[in-house]
């Protein structure tokens, strides 16, 4: 039986060229997927046939597909199971993020004494921050790490300007115990690869436990992303790699398009074009989305922000201030990125019960919230609605400072009762939160969600607003590149609708 004939009993529905993207028989294979045209899709088929091919029926390695977010790789999972059935799953076959790969891989190089943590450690407890250990403050501490000889060592440090951290003298004795941070991990293994044991040792990792590796999103790929699949290729592994570069928005983790270009050609990766958008539902859609990606000057409808929202099902925006100037008829899921402070956090929580309650959304930086403010049950928002409707009632109750601080003040006990921090007294920049939240629930109608492109990218609705600034406005007059990240980013932000995208000024 060949791949096209495991693929074909699950293809109802399915493209031509979604077809020939899942059954291609090659080594390495890249499909270049652009927006709607079923990526996800063809990386669950892509993961089937290699799970079931009859070629591979005694080999006992893994088909593994990463992503670089929980929440692709949930999207992925689903999809598969309901493609190829809950057993497509079954150990040691999986779909994780490609954080867990290197997890593994630092954990084995511990055990076979390869690397050696400080103090002897081998089983790491890896966090996503160390904001779940302590506040975060305004410090100039900082910490490094090298590596001599295999022996891994911490060394304190000042960087020259303060920062919003978590302070080095709490992060480093957790370090000494065997506590790390996943970037943590990351900087680890990328000084441990410069050395040849040790990438060997990789190598043959990857070649005795994983035969087929699909990479999704792969233009979010930084140095060290690109490093090990490489790895897998010089292991022999069959690697799929899936994406479009048009819609690389993660530089700020360093993420670099033109090396996966340079990869691709480096390593000889066969091209599989999807071409065809099922995304586009409306002719001056699909005309929109070709004029952008052909580099051609579009002109966006315009709506306004005070008249003309109703029609719309989000605003999406490069950052989360832009949405916030839109007024009282937009409402954000969250403030800005999330910077780890206690009443930031607890200010999250409160914007996490009116997105739930209007729009049926959480907040976007709620589990960050709960991490900073040392909370673990991630259901005690759900568990604490009644004193959050309290807040909110306070909130409505006026249109001054007053009832902010009345708001703040309850905030502030209901913190102490859940949480091991404290609030601050209150301060302007401590109740500026709660104060949008005030002006957002006094307005008369139903507000319209509100998400920068980094948090809109995989979704899709009906109509899309999006907020211009005066980067974009010059980017559309003229063509985008897809080589500027701030291109890409609106490009990503006008290919979301299924019918209709428009300016909203």
């Amino acid at each position: 039986m060949t791949a096209t004939d495991t693929v074909s009993r699950n293809t109802a529905g399915l493209s031509d060229e979604q077809i020939l993207a899942a059954a291609t028989a090659s080594d390495r294979v890249f499909v270049e997927a652009g927006p709607g045209t079923g990526k996800t899709t063809v990386s669950a088929h892509r993961f089937g046939v290699a799970r079931y091919s009859a070629d591979s029926r005694m080999d006992l390695r893994a088909v593994v597909a990463v992503s670089f977010t929980r929440a692709a790789t949930r999207s992925l999972t689903h999809r598969i199971q309901r493609l190829w059935g809950r057993k497509a799953m079954a150990w040691p076959h999986r779909v994780v993020t490609l954080d867990t790969i290197m997890n593994e891989l630092l954990h084995e190089l511990l055990g076979v004494g390869l690397l050696r943590w400080p103090n002897d450690h081998t089983q790491l407890t890896i966090e996503d921050s160390w904001s779940s250990f302590a506040p975060v403050v305004w410090t100039r501490t900082s910490y490094t790490i090298s590596i001599t000889n295999g022996d891994i060592y911490i060394h304190r440090a000042f960087r020259p300007t303060e920062r919003s951290a978590v302070p080095a003298t709490v992060c480093i004795p957790q370090l000494e115990n065997g506590v790390c941070t996943h970037d943590d991990v990351r900087t680890v293994l990328q000084l441990a690869l410069d050395d040849p044991a040790i990438l060997a040792f990789a190598r043959e990792r990857f070649s005795t436990t994983i035969r087929a590796l699909i990479v999704d999103e792969v233009f979010d790929a930084n140095d060290l992303d690109i490093t090990i699949i490489d790895v897998a290729i010089e292991a022999g592994t069959e690697v799929t790699l899936v994406g479009d570069r048009w819609q690389a928005l993660y530089a700020f983790r360093g993420a670099k398009p033109a090396l996966v270009s340079a990869l691709l050609t480096r390593r000889g990766f066969r091209t599989v074009e999807l071409t065809r958008s099922f995304r586009w539902q409306h002719p001056d859609q699909a005309r929109l989305a070709e004029q952008l990606r052909a580099r051609q000057p579009v002109r966006l409808p315009i709506a306004s922000h005070t008249t003309d929202l109703a029609g719309l099902d989000v605003v999406l925006a490069s950052w989360w201030k832009e949405l916030w100037e839109l007024g009282p008829g937009v409402l954000p899921l969250a403030f800005h990125g999330f910077k780890g402070g206690i009443e930031e956090a607890a200010t999250v929580l409160v914007l996490d019960y009116v997105t739930r309650n209007i729009f049926d959304l959480n907040a976007i930086y709620i589990n960050d919230a709960l991490t900073s403010l040392a909370i673990s049950d991630r259901d005690t928002p759900l568990q604490i609605g009644a004193e959050l409707q309290a807040i909110t009632e306070t909130l409505k109750s006026g249109d001054d400072k007053k009832s902010v601080i009345e708001a703040y003040g309850q905030l502030s006990r209901l913190i102490a009762q859940i949480s091991p921090r404290r609030l601050r007294p209150a301060h302007a920049s401590h109740t500026q939160g709660l104060k949008r939240i005030q002006q957002r629930l006094a307005y008369p109608g139903r507000p319209v969600p509100a998400l920068t492109t980094h948090q809109a990218k995989g979704n899709e609705w009906n109509a899309v607003g999006v907020r211009l600034s005066d980067d974009w406005r010059k980017a559309v007059a003229r063509g985008l590149d897809p080589e500027r990240e701030s291109d890409r980013k609106l490009y990503v932000a006008c290919t979301r609708a299924h019918l209709l995208t428009v300016e909203v000024s």
